[in-house]
């Protein structure tokens, strides 16, 4: 039995990947803020998983505070088996709202460190258990605005971009060992990232922005995605895989289309679009 770690645990894609991985035989150790919620979540695993606490195991964890890592980190070997992690799946994260000119420097630090930086910063703790035995996953949740940025969420884009970067780096710098390195890109899927920023959506608005309209046309109303599960499955896939992709775009075939068409569009002509239907 290989274990796990999955961040951002307690709800949508992680809570899923949590799931779906001990379905298939990993032990996970599920690690985020809310730990009410990580407990919460061996009432959902299958009835016919026996011994259920010898396959999850929930832990407390702010990635914005590295000062942690450490105590966490020697608290998940204690518990693993064999001692050591092969699988890493990076999916802590949310969304900072707004335009360029209504979000705040320390808006966009606090969206880094989570993003990125707690991202990095914890895999940087498992890499050298991976370099030990040569072998391992490391798996990026990543976003369709990670290849294409997208107005009224650029910080959220710019962290996704800086991922994207650095696993490319990472992957080349991992080539000649047996450590894989993953990105899944989705698209819309229903989770509770976006609606866990409204309260930061309706203060922009109550200031006035001009982009108001836009908040509510395209941050209130947001249409129906694809099942949590969908990236899930494609997580257990990328971990189990002896030859995984270095990427999975999970989307709606229009979001695919999207993103294979979008290296053809002038950049005048895509930008000029996209800025009439926030104006």
């Amino acid at each position: 039995m290989k274990s796990i770690i999955v961040t951002g645990a307690s709800s949508g894609i992680g809570k899923a990947a949590v799931i779906n991985l001990i379905k298939s035989g990993y032990q996970v150790f599920g690690l985020a803020r809310r730990y009410e919620q990580l407990i919460k979540l061996y009432s959902e695993l299958p009835t016919d998983i026996k011994n259920a606490n010898h396959y999850y195991f929930p832990i407390e964890c702010d990635i914005a505070k590295p000062d942690d890592f450490e105590d966490i980190f020697n608290k998940i070997i204690l518990k693993a088996r064999e001692k050591t992690i092969f699988g890493i799946v990076n999916n802590a994260g949310y969304v900072e709202p707004g335009a360029i000119e209504d979000i705040t420097l320390e808006d966009l630090r606090s969206q880094f460190e989570t993003n990125f930086f707690g991202l990095i910063g914890f895999t940087k703790k498992v890499l050298p258990l991976m370099l030990k035995n040569n072998e391992g996953r490391i798996v990026n949740v990543s976003s369709i605005s990670g290849l294409i940025s997208l107005p009224l969420i650029g910080a959220y884009s710019a962290t996704k971009f800086a991922l994207e970067a650095i696993s490319d780096a990472l992957r080349i710098e991992l080539l000649n060992t047996n450590i894989r390195v993953i990105n899944i890109n989705p698209g819309l899927i229903e989770t509770n990232i976006i609606t866990a920023s409204l309260p930061k959506i309706d203060c922009l608005i109550k200031k006035s922005s001009r982009f108001s309209a836009a908040y509510r046309k395209y941050l209130y109303k947001i249409p129906q995605g694809l099942p949590a599960s969908s990236v899930a499955n494609v997580i257990v896939e990328a971990i189990s895989s002896t030859n995984p992709k270095y990427r999975y775009i999970v989307g709606s075939a229009k979001v695919k289309i999207g993103i294979k068409m979008r290296r053809y569009i002038p950049d005048k002509i895509f930008f000029s679009q996209i800025a009439k239907r926030i104006s």
